[in-house]
């Protein structure tokens, strides 16, 4: 805690020094000579600015990076970390402590003192029990032997429960979770993730993957989780503002946004899929749940739906499957829009 306060100190310093940098500067802008009588005094005006500029955008980004590693420290401050696990990783080696968080904390460079959720090491923590755990590193899978594992409910800086288990997580810690979780906003899950939403959260084999479960069981929880994960793995190549999350309505939008911050990382794009065809096909009349709603209550529609939903319509279908692939008549049609073949008969096919 002590250096966790001493990193804060330093950040905030850094925070007011880079603020009263920022000012300096753009009291620069006003020392500047215009000189737009010539074409080489019009370039050097122009310079003086750029350069200005590119002093004032360096400053913003240290200054957002500085705001953005106060506001981890306090969360830290709150709740440093809710796990340990102590670890062997050859027989011949004495065994390792690691702390995990929901940030990373090192008081020097290479030396963690916590390490964030998401970090590699830490599917140890949810994948597996005590004994031989293997666990995949940027350098391959690596097996360790997992002697202890220590879960902690901290709250304001001080340990209020802690007890060792095999399990990933304990009964207690899901109750104290759902007990915390009585609110109008989805709250992060990183201290009580199951190992089947750890797979999911760390899966990289998959190009598409599908999450399916009953209500409940925690699909959304997992995928604002992988989201994170998947922003911190591939920092500095993906942004919060590349990932889109579609949501059933506006509402849910407003109970999950603050599961990212939360975690430390800037909240993706949120919108409905009605809000998202309304941007990208401005020209077309997008049906919104208000007309469905309205065009279900009419009696042709009322009858159509009747028909589509019948015993016997299911049987016609099934029927009809079945000589497709008896007879051979399967034909197919190449798929057209407003004159242009988007799918040829030969891909269908």
């Amino acid at each position: 805690m002590k250096k966790i306060d001493h990193a804060k100190q330093v950040a905030q310093q850094k925070l007011g020094k880079t603020k009263r940098e920022m000012s300096d500067i753009q009291k620069g802008f006003d020392d500047i000579r215009m000189n737009t009588s010539t074409y080489s005094g019009m370039m050097d005006t122009a310079m003086s600015v750029r350069a200005q500029q590119q002093l004032l955008d360096e400053r913003e980004n240290t200054w957002q990076h500085a705001a953005d590693q106060v506001t981890t420290l306090e969360r830290l401050q709150a709740k440093p970390y809710f796990a340990r696990i102590d670890f062997q990783e050859t027989p011949d080696r004495p065994a390792e402590t690691i702390y995990i968080g929901l940030a990373s904390f090192a008081d020097s460079p290479d030396h963690f003192l916590v390490y964030d959720w998401r970090a590699p090491i830490s599917s140890i923590y949810y994948d597996g029990e005590l004994g031989e755990i293997a666990y995949q590193t940027p350098d391959g899978e690596q097996t360790v032997n997992v002697q202890l594992k220590r879960q902690f409910q901290i709250e304001d800086g001080v340990i209020v429960t802690m007890y060792d288990t095999e399990e990933a997580v304990t009964d207690q810690m899901l109750l104290a979770a759902l007990d915390n979780h009585s609110s109008t906003k989805m709250k992060s899950i990183v201290t009580t993730i199951q190992r089947q939403q750890n797979q999911i959260i760390r899966n990289t084999d998959a190009k598409l993957l599908f999450v399916q479960g009953a209500a409940g069981s925690g699909k959304t929880a997992a995928i604002l989780q992988r989201v994170a994960w998947l922003l911190y793995r591939y920092r500095g190549h993906l942004t919060a503002s590349q990932v889109i999350m579609f949501s059933p309505n506006q509402l849910f939008n407003d109970y999950i946004d603050q599961v990212l911050p939360e975690l430390g990382e800037h909240n993706m794009v949120q919108m409905t899929y009605f809000q998202y065809l309304s941007r990208r096909v401005p020209k077309f009349k997008i049906e919104s749940i208000q007309d469905r709603f309205e065009a279900d209550q009419a009696p042709t529609h009322q009858k159509i739906t009747a028909l589509l939903t019948s015993w016997q319509y299911f049987n016609a279908v099934t029927r009809y499957a079945k000589r497709l692939g008896r007879d051979g008549h399967l034909r197919v049609k190449p798929i057209k829009f407003q004159g242009r073949d988007y799918f040829t008969k030969e891909k269908n096919c």
